[in-house]
């Protein structure tokens, strides 16, 4: 039996545009000295190249946990406000407890800008 296309597979190779390099023309010049044209460049998306001020030099991990604890954070994060009466965000309680794990193996806190 063989197997159906990916749809993914097809889609992007359908949305990348084809890069053709221009034909050479032949030279009088000796090879050594033949300059080869710059080679295509792939052009970023305008789309992908945003990233909001929130997540400016910042990186994503994901962690594989049972769902009690997102569930907990959750509700940690629904029920605690800050001084202006705010919900504390998941990611400020993620730093909160990561800053804790650091004490107790005798790292040094990491201090937010």
């Amino acid at each position: 039996m063989s197997r159906k296309p990916s749809l993914l597979a097809s889609a992007l190779k359908s949305s990348e545009p084809e890069t053709v390099p221009a034909p050479r023309q032949p030279s009088a010049e000796p090879k050594a000295a033949v300059v080869l044209p710059p080679l295509p460049q792939k052009v970023e998306p305008q789309g992908g190249s945003y990233v909001p001020p929130s997540r400016a030099n910042k990186t994503a991990k994901t962690h594989h946990l049972p769902p009690a604890y997102w569930e907990t954070l959750e509700e940690i994060s629904f029920r605690t406000r800050d001084e202006k009466g705010k919900r504390v965000p998941q990611e400020r309680l993620m730093a909160e407890a990561l800053n804790l794990l650091f004490v107790k193996y005798n790292y040094p806190q990491v201090r937010d800008e």
